[in-house]
């Protein structure tokens, strides 16, 4: 269900007005970009502290519905659904609110039934839980559990997959007495009758399982890419509301890897439930089938089919300890090609092939020795087991036609009934054997997105802490900050303003914390001593997304993506109007380059920006950081890779959104004729010195502090 944009955001906030809750439009649209649907307008609702749900109603039941609630209502121009705020109804007439209007009024259901879509949209605020004062509060451990509440949601179709299981295995049951009746009664009669009626009889029941078996992974296959879909979604998610000094312990090729887990961890779980559920009570009906037909040669299959049992769970602490290994320097070989792909220039201009490829070498080596070692093991697993397994059938064979010969009540088609019922007790028995071996390998999936689940996510509220409009003013307050508890520190006792609409530019040596400075102003750090204020808020209050909302970036490397240059521009802001994109660029001084480019803004882009030069890649990245609409616009040594000309240019550029937003601006060495209304300049082992000017460059004061 298509929803309009416009539409969606007037009724986030008529369901925040109608229960105070402040409401922040721009919050709500970095988290949920158009298009809009009823899941994203349901999740965005979740996010505000609602819960929500949507169901049919006609007219007539109008009355029976709790309000206020929304209403589903078609627009004249055929555009997108558009929702109707439903505050009363009396069986003839409605009291309501529409989209764009602030006053409600009252109109008929004759009126209203036109434009209705049929469904009513119910919300009520988010109950906080009871909670025990002596149990300790905290996040929810990841594990196997975390799947199963997504699972349960398809309790029906699981219902369904395992009646068709359950089916089947009646067919397995029926087979081998049909076998036994042909053998000793049509066989040795001559009854040709009865041999085509369960001859028939047979066919049916075999297509019949065929079908259900294939109903059965159909269901199974469709609902496992259901569930794959929102939990790996939510593992995405979270993966990314992560603090990015998550990032910067952990290789991108073993973060990548981990992420692969979800499959392997949700089928172990629907396979494991169908197993346990089936073959358990299946594998008791089968033994006691074989039992009523002979002890003694049940005594050999079970026998026989416990020494499988036992080999699999002597094997096991084997073949997890190599899946292990397998998984670790698989990643390390995924972390070695992604970090060395993304720099394929300076493997390029440094020569450094024949050593990659050495080096490539070693770990593929090492990858595919740890991957031998693993499925040799379990190929030495599954002969034996085979072996084991085929001796039981020869066992029962020999044991089974001497008691045939012994005993005149044990029949040939008694006989090869038993063995295939032995068989079947076999299959489910194996698959109870073999979960074990898919625990542990679903163990080690859970362990290693577990360390992804359970790392702390950044602080997140679609509700606005501020009750103003921001201005963009900063106040570091005499912070000190290093990176870890044995690391000197950066600077102690550091202070500066930056005002809103002002330039600031922040001068230093490499290792002076220039950039870090920028990273502390945006979250990505926190001082260990004093404060920064952001509009008069400490930002350890903010939540991240809030927080981050203040700043647009323009960092030394510009990021671009593969698409069109429009679709990297829009990237900070999906909603933004071609005409805003264009004054963006305008302001960028980068909109008449593109217009010159053959295809203008709709020009494909290589990965990372290819065919755009160094200057022209930094002006984008101006304009899609003023498409955020930021208070604070930072330079991160923007002007590092510019020659002096280009760099001067550029200053320049930065001169005329003096006033629009305020400027932090980053660098060795500031570019000439850039207009800075201050100057601080960090200097190395914790000192900072601050130098302010004016626009003609003369200093006016000096300020040292450690």
């Amino acid at each position: 269900m298509q929803l309009d944009g416009d539409a969606v955001l007037w009724t986030l906030a008529a369901a925040c007005q109608l229960h105070r809750i402040p409401f922040d439009p721009q919050l709500v649209l970095q988290q949920f970009p158009p298009p809009h649907d009823e899941a994203s307008l349901r999740a965005a609702l979740t996010a505000l502290g609602f819960r929500s749900g949507l169901r049919d109603a006609d007219l007539d039941g109008l009355s029976d519905i709790h309000t206020p609630c929304f209403l589903t209502a078609r627009r004249d121009d055929g555009a997108p659904l558009s929702l109707t705020l439903l505050l009363r109804c009396d069986g003839e007439r409605i009291l309501c609110v529409e989209p764009g209007s602030q006053e409600p009024r009252e109109i008929s259901l004759a009126e209203f039934a036109p434009r209705y879509a049929g469904q009513a949209l119910q919300f009520a605020p988010e109950t906080s839980p009871v909670t025990d004062p002596d149990v300790p509060a905290g996040p929810r451990e990841f594990g196997f559990s975390w799947f199963v509440p997504e699972l349960l949601k398809h309790r029906a179709i699981w219902r369904d997959v395992l009646l068709a299981s359950f089916a089947i295995q009646l067919v397995g049951l029926a087979t081998p007495l049909f076998t036994q009746v042909v053998i000793d009664k049509v066989v040795v009669h001559q009854t040709l009758s009865t041999l085509t009626v369960i001859g028939i009889g047979l066919f049916v029941f075999m297509v019949f399982s065929a079908l259900m078996t294939w109903v059965r992974q159909y269901l199974v296959l469709h609902t496992g890419n259901r569930v794959d879909a929102v939990l790996g979604t939510r593992v995405f998610e979270h993966l990314f509301a992560l603090s990015p000094r998550y990032f910067e312990h952990r290789p991108t090729g073993v973060i990548v890897a981990r992420l692969s887990g979800v499959e392997t961890i949700r089928e172990f779980i629907a396979g494991a439930a169908v197993s346990l559920l089936l073959d358990i009570p299946f594998l008791v009906v089968f033994l006691a089938i074989m039992f009523w037909y002979s002890w003694q040669l049940s005594l050999i299959a079970v026998g026989l089919l416990g020494a499988v049992a036992v080999l699999s769970l002597l094997v096991a602490p084997a073949i997890r300890n190599r899946l292990n290994r397998q998984f670790l320097v698989g990643a390390r070989n995924q972390a070695f090609l992604t970090e060395y792909v993304a720099g394929f220039e300076t493997v390029k201009s440094l020569q450094m092939e024949p050593q990659l490829k050495s080096r490539y070498s070693d770990y593929l080596a090492d990858y595919l020795a740890a991957t031998f070692r693993t499925r040799q093991l379990s190929n030495t697993y599954s002969v034996a087991a085979n072996g084991l397994e085929q001796m039981m059938t020869l066992a029962i064979l020999i044991a089974g036609a001497w008691h045939v010969m012994r005993n005149d009540g044990f029949t040939v088609g008694m006989l090869v009934a038993f063995q295939m019922f032995a068989g079947r007790l076999s299959q489910p028995l194996l698959r109870l054997v073999g979960l074990w071996q898919e625990f542990q390998q679903a163990g080690i999936a859970v362990k290693r997105l577990g360390d992804i689940m359970n790392a702390p996510a950044e602080p997140f509220s679609l509700r606005p802490q501020r009750g103003k409009a921001a201005a963009g003013r900063i106040d570091v307050e005499a912070i000190a900050f290093r990176y870890g508890p044995d690391e000197p520190w950066l600077y102690r006792g550091l202070s500066l303003t930056l005002a809103p609409g002002r330039c600031l530019a922040l001068m230093g040596p490499s290792g002076s914390g220039k950039s870090t400075l920028a990273k502390l102003l945006q979250g990505f750090y926190f001082p260990e001593e004093g404060r920064i204020l952001i509009d008069d808020r400490d930002l350890r209050h903010l939540p991240a997304n809030e927080l981050r909302s203040h700043f647009g970036v323009v960092p030394q490397e510009t990021t671009l993506f593969s698409g069109t240059l429009y679709d990297n521009l829009v990237l900070a802001n999906p909603r933004a109007s071609f005409e805003q994109v264009m004054q963006a660029c305008r302001w960028a001084e980068i909109h008449d380059t593109i217009e010159k480019l053959p295809k203008g803004y709709q020009t494909e882009l290589g990965e990372r920006g290819v065919g755009l030069s160094g200057g022209q890649k930094q002006r984008i990245a101006i304009a899609r950081a003023l498409l955020k609409q930021p208070r604070v616009l930072i330079f991160d040594e923007a002007t590092a890779n510019l020659d002096p000309q280009t760099a001067e240019h550029f200053a320049r550029t930065v001169n005329t959104l003096k006033g629009k937003v305020a400027l932090l601006f980053i660098a060795h060495q500031l570019p000439k004729g850039l207009l800075a209304d201050e100057v601080v300049t960090l200097g190395g082992h914790g000192a900072q010195v601050a130098i302010v000017k004016d626009t003609n460059g003369e200093t006016r004061r000096r300020r040292d502090s450690k």
